[in-house]
């Protein structure tokens, strides 16, 4: 398995364990992107992003989610820390093997994101 299937299936895999009775849908995967390529003119290094999306929209608990989403990921062997709420504001950062991602939820939308990002490969 690739480095972006293997982000996208774990993704997909803790965001329905966080919402069990949703079907978590992919929002964002272009493909391999090259970060660099706009600002320096970078050559072949690229890296994949991946953004999925769940919810309860009957039950948000942005607090109880981003808990729930810091032990799911731990349980998968990321390491996962959850930062202190800002103005609504809930996420965790999560890292593994040079992955990372992010889990973010709102006080005033029922949605949560989890976006990741590959290693870089050259």
């Amino acid at each position: 398995m690739g480095g972006r299937e293997f982000l996208r299936s774990e993704l997909v895999a803790v965001a329905a364990a966080v919402v069990p009775d949703q079907e978590p849908v992919v929002t964002h995967d272009p493909g391999p992107v090259n970060p660099g390529v706009l600002f320096d003119g970078r050559g072949a290094a690229t890296v994949c992003r991946v953004s999925v999306e769940t919810g309860n929209p009957k039950d948000p608990d942005p607090a109880a989610a981003v808990s729930a989403a810091a032990d799911v990921l731990r349980a998968r062997g990321w390491n996962a820390e959850v930062a202190a709420p800002e103005n609504g504001h809930y996420r965790v950062v999560a890292s593994r093997d040079g992955y990372e991602v992010a889990v973010h939820a709102w006080a005033s939308d029922w949605r949560i994101t989890f976006t990741g990002e590959t290693p870089l490969v050259s």
